[in-house]
């Protein structure tokens, strides 16, 4: 019972201490404003910030990888008002390299080069090689990005094809020629 008395006593005291005690110092609700006051600061006290206004303009730098072996490289400026959708554009490609005023993307395409496809012929190097020529192999203008593959030996007709090119049509074209002309081992 003892404790009952003094647990009654305690909460009759400081119900009374609050009631009649002097709280002038504590603020009470109604004297919170619900807007924050606003400070100007003068030009030495301001802070700079590194988030900018206005939109970035950055160059970006797109590098697709082909079957081939070609690299093709676009550049562009953009000018971004929003991270979220820049990053959005992108989201097939993989970030190489990224600076405060520069991207560069890359993608493989799981094809070959327009280029390849417009003005691409297979044909016999100086070595006896299989390599991509850029227009007949007779001009020997080697795409360079193409590593030359040694070859089977050869028909003679088989041989006499190479040397004259073989026009590339498509991806398909492209690994039949590479199969039935290339060792296995050598790939």
């Amino acid at each position: 019972m003892n404790r009952w008395i003094t647990g009654f006593l305690l909460i009759v005291f400081f119900a009374g201490w609050q009631l009649l005690g002097n709280h002038e110092d504590t603020l009470s609700g109604k004297d919170v404003s619900k807007q924050r006051p606003v400070v100007v600061k003068s030009h030495e006290e301001a802070v700079e910030t590194l988030v900018q206004q206005e939109p970035l303009h950055i160059k970006v730098v797109l590098k697709e990888h082909y079957k081939d072996g070609v690299i093709e490289t676009t550049t562009k400026n953009e000018t971004i008002w929003s991270m979220m959708d820049f990053w959005s554009s992108y989201g097939g490609w993989t970030v190489v390299d990224q600076t405060l005023d520069q991207v560069v993307f890359k993608r493989q395409v799981n094809d070959i080069s327009p280029l390849t496809k417009r003005e691409g012929y297979f044909g016999l190097n100086d070595k006896g090689e299989l390599a991509v020529f850029y227009g007949s192999p007779e001009d020997g203008k080697v795409i360079e990005s193409f590593k030359p593959i040694p070859i089977k030996p050869l028909e003679t007709k088989r041989k006499t094809e190479l040397q004259d090119g073989i026009k590339i049509n498509n991806l398909k074209h492209f690994k039949q020629v590479l199969n039935q002309y290339t060792d296995k081992q050598s790939l």
